[in-house]
């Protein structure tokens, strides 16, 4: 059951970075501090891609059984379910930073 935390934590991950995110800006508006923004993103972003190397590997894993019955088609969708998801949601954060380095974290 490895290809539940790509497919349901990761994007939970982007949601909580998206929160701490903006609670983070108004601390680092408040202070001028820009770092303490960028500092957020990190974490967030590499458990994500562990968890799209996760996907991806047991998408790949299942790939050759993938015609021998239904049970293991299954598996095979779902594992490729959980890569995009995964994947999307990496894109999603590193959206997320990338704005934070084009904006001040003070613009009104």
């Amino acid at each position: 059951m490895r290809i539940w935390y790509p497919l349901l934590v990761v994007p939970l991950l982007a949601l909580a970075d998206q929160s701490i995110a903006y609670v983070t800006t108004v601390w680092a508006c408040t202070h001028q501090n820009l770092v303490a923004v960028h500092v957020v993103h990190a974490p967030f972003l590499l458990l994500a891609a562990v968890g799209v190397v996760m996907a991806w590997d047991r998408w790949r894993a299942s790939a050759p059984a993938k015609s021998q019955n239904d049970m293991l088609a299954r598996r095979h969708f779902v594992a490729g379910l959980a890569t995009g998801v995964a994947a999307l949601s990496v894109l999603v954060i590193g959206a997320m930073w990338g704005i934070t380095w084009a904006l001040p974290p003070c613009v009104y």
